[in-house]
């Protein structure tokens, strides 16, 4: 009876003295929230470009070749094949065949929801 009794405390204490698994140390939480600053410092914010062949008009978006030629200021260097990247490239107007990836027409007028 005392063995039981010795071993019966002796696990009570050991049972006290035991630390929850459930609960992470206060020093883990601090780093994953200075970690959590960190990349939120480092990660620029990215916003949508304008593209120059693109209206956005509510939930729609215009898109084609008179638009394009609209919001230009030159519209003869949308021809031009040494023209500047501002002025938008040639894949933003044509439409490719979904099988065989070839040019097989070119977009006038496109209205995206």
């Amino acid at each position: 009876m005392l063995r039981l009794l010795t071993l019966f405390m002796m696990l009570s204490v050991a049972g006290a003295a035991a630390q929850t698994t459930n609960a992470p140390p206060a020093a883990q939480e601090e780093a994953l929230e200075a970690d959590i600053v960190v990349r939120a410092r480092e990660t620029p914010l990215a916003l949508p470009e304008d593209k120059p062949n693109q209206i956005q008009g509510g939930k729609a978006s215009y898109s084609g070749i008179p638009i394009f030629v609209l919001k230009t200021r030159k519209p003869l260097q949308l021809i031009n094949p040494a023209a500047p990247a501002r002025y938008g490239e040639a894949e933003d107007n044509v439409v490719r065949d979904p099988v065989t990836r070839r040019v097989s027409g070119l977009k006038f007028f496109c209205i995206k929801f």
